[in-house]
C-alpha cells in the first residue's frame, strides 16, 4: 500500500468545511458537497487590499481610500464569513493543520501566476509569539506558506520576521493605534538579510493592522516592496 494511503488511514484528513473524515487518498481536502460554501473574492476588487467592492468605477475600498497602506497590493482568496470563519478557527485552535495544506494550495491556484510574476519575491508568514507557538505547537501562517510555496515554487523565509511579544486586546483601539501597538510586537531578527521583495502570508485580513505593521517593520529594515496574501478577508467598508 502506498505510504500516503497508510498515513491517511492512521491520520485521516478532514474536510475543511464539515470536518468529516475524507476517503483515504482524497487529495482535494474538501467534500464535493461543501465546495460551494466557499465564497471566493470576485471582481471588482480594491486595487490595494484586494477586498471585493461594489463599483467598478472605484479603485479603492473605503478603508484603503481613507487610510493609506504601506504594502503594494493584497491577494485575499475568500470572504471571511461562515462557514469559512469556523473553518479557519479550527485550523488555528483545534489542530486541523491539514486545512492549511488545502488553503495554501487554493491560494496558489488562484494567485500563483500573479505572485510569481512579481519576481524575486520571498514568502514570509506572519509570525506568532513564542509562548503561543509553544502552546499551539504550530503557526498556521507558516503552514499556509509551506503549502503555497510548494504550489508556486516561491521560496519561504521563516527566520527574518519575528514576533517579540503578544499584543494586548485591540478591540477598543482605532486603526492607527492598533498598528502602533503591533509595531512593538514585530521586529526583524538581528543580523537578518531582509529580502527586497516580500509576500506576507496570513490566515485572515480584518482591519489590516497586522499586515500594515509587518510591512512597516520590513520596509524600515530594507525591504522595497511588500505584498500580502490571505485565506480570507473581512468585508470592512
Amino acid at each position: 500500500m502506498p505510504t500516503g494511503l497508510i498515513r491517511d488511514l492512521i491520520y485521516p484528513k478532514k474536510c475543511v468545511i464539515c470536518d468529516d473524515v475524507l476517503p483515504a487518498g482524497d487529495g482535494d481536502g474538501i467534500c464535493p458537497k461543501c465546495r460551494h460554501y466557499l465564497k471566493y473574492i470576485t471582481g471588482p476588487v480594491c486595487m490595494k487590499c484586494g477586498k471585493e467592492i461594489i463599483s467598478e468605477e472605484e479603485e479603492y475600498c473605503i478603508d484603503c481610500a481613507r487610510s493609506e497602506k504601506s504594502f503594494e497590493r493584497g491577494f485575499p482568496l475568500l470572504h471571511y464569513i461562515s462557514p469559512v470563519r469556523e473553518s479557519i478557527a479550527r485550523m488555528k485552535y483545534e489542530a486541523r493543520q491539514e486545512y492549511a495544506e488545502f488553503y495554501g494550495r487554493e491560494l496558489g491556484r488562484a494567485f500563483g501566476h500573479e505572485l510569481k510574476r512579481i519576481g524575486g519575491a520571498v514568502l514570509i508568514p506572519v509570525p506568532v509569539a513564542s509562548a503561543r507557538l509553544r502552546k499551539r505547537g504550530y503557526n498556521q501562517a507558516e503552514l499556509l506558506a509551506e503549502s503555497l510555496g510548494k504550489e508556486t515554487g516561491i521560496p519561504i523565509d521563516t527566520k527574518t520576521l519575528i514576533r517579540r511579544i503578544d499584543t494586548l486586546p485591540q478591540k477598543k483601539l482605532g486603526n492607527e493605534d492598533r498598528i502602533k501597538n503591533l509595531l512593538k510586537a514585530f521586529a526583524v531578527k538581528e543580523g537578518a538579510a531582509v529580502p527586497k521583495t516580500v509576500i506576507l502570508v496570513d490566515d485572515i485580513y480584518t482591519t489590516g493592522s497586522t499586515i500594515e505593521a509587518c510591512t512597516r517593520v520590513l520596509k524600515g529594515a530594507g525591504a522595497e516592496r511588500v505584498y500580502y496574501t490571505a485565506v480570507a478577508i473581512g468585508s470592512g467598508r
